[in-house]
């Protein structure tokens, strides 16, 4: 989307044009119309197994077990794909990874890294994106036809995918990960649809098309407006049935491209309309009006039912052009960004990244020595890791500037560039913590651990919302206690696939605590060691507010003395990795017993005592007794280690890889000093994703909707509990699912089956959702017949509002434009008539000029209303940059709903020439093209390389050695090999984003007999064809047996397809 000055130019995506302010008032009265979404292949969540078909669009004689291609299972199988290419072309750090034919993503994950290694931030990463595809459905985008290939807007579809193509490939060089998952996203909904929107298939097609959405790349051969391109099909005049040979056979011969009308279609909010004088096709179904005047039916191939879909006996044969379709796509894109930032994007790289975000002022210079000297031992220790931080990030801030941002994939940078760093200036008590927190959190990856050092409040508490909303949306945790007299850490680890992170508040001048629980240790003043600089001690006024981001994000805040913050900085050289979250224990004074189940799956346990303990005992199955409380040195078991022992935080590792006979229920008593709590964390394959969706009945192409935001307790909501290590666990069973809000009243959920399974879908009426906030938990019992329980990381809140960015939450603009968002706020609390009032908030992460024409709303029940939101780009920020925009409602009641965007910095002008590669000279294979003579003679090849602003990156098939040519403007490149491999296909890419092809042809090697010897490719699709028909009745058989045992289904069919191809 971009939108400049005032408003958003829909039609020239690609070009960066743009219409007046005078379209806006358009786009209130066209939302209050409300007109039904409508793209090609849906989303997800179709078929449900307790529900069956949700939205009632399936035939009743439908068979289910008849595989269904949504744009979930097209998008995962096309991840899969290219993931295991990618797992067999680059040799894992340990081991070797041998593929099996049929490894679904789990599997192929635990064979490259190993069975106890959590897949949690690579499925968080391709959920990210499958959302992101069904997100193309929903509002205006699904109305518009450019967004699907809809109404023969072919040019103009290409043109925006080329757009978002540089874009998504900017925004994953830049590290901004989930913006370029989000862009690429929508890209892949694009190119999936033009298989199932358009007469591609029809025309005999067996292939998908390459051209589709790369730079440069034209659609040729399509019928023009006034071409006459279907025919009547009084068969699905109602717009149900099937329809057979209604596309014109002049249209077949010509091998012309046309695509289906739909009558809920808009372009820059006017309606498309069905041509009336000439006959042309629709996309047909009962939803769409345009199929039932004119040449009625449609050509659309959404699903694999007569119901839905005229040409629906052409769906598998769409949905597997359109597999390998997204496949190319994603392979192209790792072609671009190469495979360092290919494996970060997808959560691939098993370990997080290091981010420490730090007060630079006066009083902190003793915390910078400590800093300094952990990273200089984290330097020592990232050589000899196997799999050391995916990388490292250092944002300082101070009073009144923050940043900059200092990223490297080696610690030696952030080692120096902490050196130069100097505690100066900050003569006040409060500091920008939260803009430096925020500078941080866009910056950071998912699954990250942010560190952020301070010793003072909150300077600019109206980010706090903000910073929250960007946490939430990288599903950060933390964990908070508030502390006095101490030097604080805010902890969030990484859990439920977010950024994890400590917050080192430092209070010199402290208060006296008078009313201490029994037990605890009286502190004041006079016992705090002072230090050399003669700045003010600083008392903190705003405390609550870490304690409150601690506990929306559900961590916990860490306590240590002044004269201990050198031990606890250890925790930033403690090995990290995802870990899942068994137990936890918040805000408690009295004594504690905490019964916890430890499965087999557990390889370590971690237990982190914040707050401070008067004791502390832990207790195994097997009665081993571990004092936490102790010195380290007094312990002797090999299998337990101590990460950190401070007065205010205890932190401890345990081997379960050397203790299986302590597999089954632990022990925690543990008595607070004042205000304490407890986490059980364990290192496993097995955790939980609870993600909530919202069923999108009025679209044209219905599908479940993930909650960008948090759920409202007064919609209709489907919990998605998505399971990691479920494909290679052998859990016996499910035991069950609850909500756990902060009062510890439980709230259990119907199980549609106790069968283990990757994703299981429940409903959730209004009324079920817990008012305030809550945890979902899940037990069950393992292989072993162990008990297992998780906690989902983060902590939810029901909100009354929901909040959506009109036109899309992809947004972009050159430097120095303003750009004017219109954000949709409705209020959804139906327990009541009496109006709502709320509190509109909008901030970016880069500190841009933010404004809202509407601070303070009030609406009645089920109103919604748009407000205008108006962004700045800052004229000297650098073209490519990414930024994030962040809104919140908050309702007088303080429940607070929240959404983001992605936000891209374009150029002015853009380079839209692709680079070139030309051939320049070749030798011969001639004489050496048979199995016993092509390794005897090697070919070469002189490629000349160019670009008329910058060449990026070289790429091949086969895999070689091309030359870096990043910043050249050309090179010439001498290629070799042996004749064996005469072929040799070269991708190049500059440092726009534009691709450039080129494909050297040198014969082809024969068998001695001169038959031309065929590629692996070509025998696997001869062997495939060869035994389809077994395939299938294989399929059919094994469907049906699932189906009638109902074991490991997901939301579609079956948990995963029996058989894939290999690729």
């Amino acid at each position: 989307m971009f939108i400049s000055r005032m408003s958003r130019g829909q039609g020239t995506e690609a070009d960066g044009s743009s219409s007046p302010i005078s379209c806006f008032p358009l786009l209130l009265f066209l939302m209050a119309l409300t007109p039904l979404p409508s793209s090609a292949f849906l989303g997800r969540g179709t078929l449900l197994e307790t529900q069956d078909d949700v939205f009632g669009i399936y035939c009743a004689e439908f068979d289910r077990g008849t595989r269904v291609w949504h744009h979930r299972e097209i998008t995962r199988e096309a991840i899969r794909r290219a993931v295991v290419r990618y797992f067999k072309e680059v040799t894992p750090e340990e081991g070797t990874y041998n593929h099996r034919d049929g490894m679904t993503l789990e599997e192929a994950y635990a064979e490259y890294y190993g069975s106890s290694t959590s897949s949690k931030p690579f499925l968080d990463a391709v959920s990210t994106l499958v959302d992101a595809v069904a997100e193309a459905d929903t509002g205006v985008l699904g109305t518009d036809p450019r967004y699907h290939f809809r109404s023969e807007r072919f040019s103009e579809s290409q043109q925006m995918l080329e757009g978002r193509w540089r874009r998504a490939l900017r925004a994953a060089n830049a590290g901004d990960y989930s913006g370029a998952l989000h862009l690429l996203g929508l890209s892949l909904a694009a190119i999936q649809d033009f298989y199932s929107c358009t007469n591609w298939v029809e025309l005999g097609n067996t292939d998908f098309n390459p051209d589709i959405g790369i730079p440069g790349k034209d659609i040729k051969n399509v019928a023009s407006i006034k071409e006459r391109t279907c025919k009547d099909c009084p068969e699905a005049a109602d717009g149900i049935g099937s329809c057979h040979n209604n596309i014109l056979q002049e249209i077949l011969d010509s091998k012309k491209l046309t695509s289906g009308y739909n009558d809920d279609s808009y372009v820059n909010n006017r309606k498309v309309e069905k041509p009336k004088d000439v006959d042309k096709c629709s996309h047909g179904g009962p939803r769409d009006k345009s199929g039932r005047v004119g040449a009625r039916g449609g050509i659309n191939k959404d699903l694999p039912t007569a119901c839905f879909s005229p040409h629906h006996y052409l769906h598998e044969q769409a949905a597997q052009q359109a597999v390998r379709a997204s496949e190319y796509y994603i392979n192209l894109m790792r072609g671009g960004v190469g495979d360092t930032t290919f494996s970060r994007l997808l959560g691939l790289h098993p370990t997080p990244a290091l981010v420490i975000v730090v007060d630079t002022t006066e009083s902190m210079d003793e915390e910078l020595a400590v800093l300094t000297h952990s990273i200089s031992r984290l330097v020592r220790q990232h050589d000899s890791a196997t799999y050391p931080p995916a990388e490292y990030i250092l944002v300082p801030f101070g009073d009144p500037s923050y940043g900059p941002v200092i990223r490297s994939l080696q610690p030696e940078d952030i080692y120096t560039a902490l050196t130069k760093l100097t505690a100066a200036k900050g003569g006040d008590e409060a500091e920008l913590s939260m803009s430096g927190l925020r500078l941080a959190l866009h910056h950071s990856p998912p699954h990250s651990q942010v560190f952020l050092f301070t010793d003072a409040s909150i300077k600019d508490p109206e980010l706090f919302a903000t910073v929250i909303t960007l946490a939430l949306s990288k599903s950060i945790k933390n964990r908070e206690i508030p502390s006095e007299f101490v030097t604080t850490h805010i902890i969030m680890p990484v859990q439920y696939g977010g950024i994890s992170g400590k917050i080192s508040l430092k209070q010199d001048l402290l208060q006296p605590e008078t009313n201490l629980t029994s037990g605890s240790t009286s502190r004041n003043t006079s016992s705090r060691i002072r230090r050399s600089s003669d700045r003010r001690k600083r008392q903190l006024q705003s405390f609550g507010k870490y304690s409150e981001l601690a506990h929306r994000t559900g961590g916990q805040l860490i306590e240590t003395t002044f004269m201990e913050v050198g031990e606890t900085a250890r925790i930033l050289e403690a090995e990290q990795y995802p870990m899942a979250v068994l137990r936890r224990v918040s805000d408690v004074t009295s004594p504690q017993t905490v019964k916890m189940p430890v499965d087999s799956l557990v390889t370590v346990l971690e237990v982190s005592i914040s707050g401070g303990a008067v004791s502390a005992v832990l207790l195994s199955p097997s009665g081993a007794r571990f004092d936490l409380v102790a010195d380290a040195s007094s312990l002797s078991d090999d299998d337990y280690t101590v990460v950190v022992a401070t007065h205010y935080h205890i932190q401890v590792r345990i081997n379960m890889a050397q203790r299986r006979k302590d597999v089954g229920e632990w022990t925690l008593k543990f008595e607070p000093i004042n205000v304490s709590s407890a986490v059980v964390y364990a290192r496993t394959s097995l955790d939980i994703m609870p993600v909530f969706y919202t069923p999108d009945a009025a679209s044209s192409q219905p599908s479940m909707q993930r909650v960008q935001g948090e759920p409202s307790p007064n919609m209709d909501t489907y919990l998605d509990i998505i399971m990691t290590g479920v494909d290679t666990a052998g859990l016996k069973h499910v035991q069950s699912v609850l909500l756990l809000d902060d009062s510890g009243q439980e709230l259990v959920l119907d199980l549609p089956s106790n069968s283990p399974r990757r994703n299981t879908y429940l409903s959730l009426p209004s009324q079920r959702l817990p008012k305030g906030r809550f945890t979902v938990v899940v037990s069950g019992e393992d292989s072993t017949g162990v008990v297992f329980r998780r906690e989902g990381g983060r902590v939810w809140e029901t909100v009354k509002s929901s909040l959506t960015f009109s036109l899309g939450r992809d947004i972009w603009g050159p430097p120095g434009s303003v750009l004017t968002i219109p954000v949709s706020i409705t209020n959804t609390d139906t327990s009541t008539a009496t109006a709502k009032t709320y509190f509109i908030t909008a901030y970016d992460a880069l500190g841009s000029v933010v404004s809202v024409d509407h601070t303070r709303l009030q609406l009645g029940r089920n109103e919604t209303t748009v407000v205008s939101v108006r962004l700045e780009i800052n004229s000297q920020v650098s073209p490519h940059t990414t930024n994030s925009l962040l809104v919140t409602a908050t309702s007088t009641q303080g429940d607070t709903s929240h959404t983001h965007a992605h936000v891209s910095v374009t150029s002015l002008l853009e380079d839209g020439v692709p680079p070139g590669c030309n051939l320049v000279s070749k030798s011969s294979c001639d004489g050496h093209l048979t199995q016993s003579t092509c390794s005897s003679l090697q070919w070469n090849a002189g490629i000349y390389i160019h670009d008329d602003i910058a060449l990026s990156r070289i790429e091949t098939v086969p895999a070689s050695n091309p030359p870096s040519v990043m910043g050249m403007k050309s090179t010439t490149w001498n290629y070799q090999a042996q004749c064996c491999s005469p072929h040799l296909k070269v991708t190049v890419y500059d440092v726009s984003g534009n691709v450039g092809f080129c494909t050297i042809y040198n014969g082809d090697v024969t068998d001695d007999n001169g038959n031309v010897k065929l590629s692996k490719g070509a025998i696997a699709g001869i062997t495939v064809g060869s035994v389809l028909g077994g395939i299938l009745l294989i399929i059919i058989i094994v469907l049906v047996v699932i189906r009638l045992r109902r074991s490991k289904k997901e939301d579609i069919t079956l948990r995963r397809a029996a058989r894939r191809d290999d690729e």
